[in-house]
């Protein structure tokens, strides 16, 4: 069954959010965006938990989530539509609802060896959402910047080539290994992953200076704390932390110059920085990019607008 928390969506927190996530995971088209916001219909749910991953606030949650213990090292398992035979798998409604929370928790817990075995997701509604092994190589890349081991994702072996667990995996097990989020939330997914000594994230956006007017409304939206406003005087500055963005996008929606945009830079930018300065053609006090060699024109001077010739007309 399927837990909302409405309060935590980002629809909730801004008119203009964008996100649409739960909807594009939803086989079944049990989440529909209407005029007035997102509408649930419960008479669809097949409880795949496709939506629970892909939703960056963590404003979906299983009221059951499945248990994964591991064997040792290793973790097997299947989906509903595979065939059945193998006791020896923990089957799961859709392998693709395996979120990067709980990759990244069951990795503290020991894991290293993922082995699935699933049915035609080609020709399966819930194949078209975003596949394990996409999620899988996120974790990894984040992983592999710790410096920490990653998890190999492979066909699944049969019971007897699984190795017995060892004492070092169970404890693993037995100690606690997540915060008090849900189990599968993005929020958890990084608390795991700064727990293991990451220095990156596994969500972003990038920010091109060059068009950042300094509104910071960006900064007073993200739900996160992944975006900074800070003020010193007469300068001030957007500063861009992306091991907490969880990929809402809410900052990109609310950007009205497109100077923030899904992914990461490539050229590295996290930062805007600003000085308050003083329009050179009507001289209004306003925030111009530091640095920057273009004329010191104030918003409405920029727009151009022209006075009329005359103010009263017979």
């Amino acid at each position: 069954m399927l837990k909302i928390d409405d309060a935590r969506c980002v629809h909730a927190l801004a008119a203009v959010a964008g996100c649409r996530a739960c909807v594009d995971a939803c086989p079944p088209a049990a989440w529909a965006i209407q005029r007035d916001g997102l509408d649930f219909d419960p008479e669809r749910c097949d409880g795949c938990g496709l939506c629970v991953p892909a939703c960056p606030s963590g404003a979906l949650a299983l009221d059951d989530p499945p248990a994964l213990p591991l064997a040792g090292d290793s973790l097997r398992l299947t989906c509903a539509h595979a065939p059945a035979g193998d006791e020896g798998l923990i089957r799961l409604a859709c392998l693709h609802a395996l979120s990067e929370a709980r990759l990244l928790a069951l990795h503290r817990a020991g894991l290293r060896r993922l082995f699935v075995v699933s049915g035609h997701c080609a020709g399966c509604p819930r194949g078209q959402a975003q596949p394990l092994a996409a999620r899988v190589d996120a974790v990894n890349r984040a992983l592999a910047g710790a410096g920490a081991p990653t998890i190999a994702l492979l066909p699944a072996m049969t019971p007897g080539d699984v190795p017995p667990p060892r004492r070092r995996g169970l404890l693993g097990l037995l100690r606690p290994v997540g915060p008090r989020e849900g189990p599968d939330t993005r929020r958890t997914a990084l608390q795991h992953l700064a727990h293991i000594g990451s220095g990156g994230g596994l969500w972003a956006v990038s920010l091109d200076p060059a068009r950042c007017t300094g509104c910071a409304v960006c900064a007073r939206l993200c739900p996160e704390g992944a975006i900074d406003w800070l003020e010193a005087g007469e300068e001030a500055g957007l500063r861009l932390r992306m091991t907490r963005c969880t990929g809402c996008n809410l900052c990109v929606d609310a950007c009205d110059q497109g100077a923030l945009l899904p992914g990461r830079s490539a050229g590295g930018a996290v930062a805007a920085f600003f000085r308050e300065v003083g329009c050179t053609a009507c001289g209004a006090r306003f925030r111009h990019p530091a640095g920057s060699l273009s004329p010191r024109l104030c918003p409405a001077c920029r727009a151009g607008a022209r006075r009329p010739d005359r103010l009263v007309v017979d």
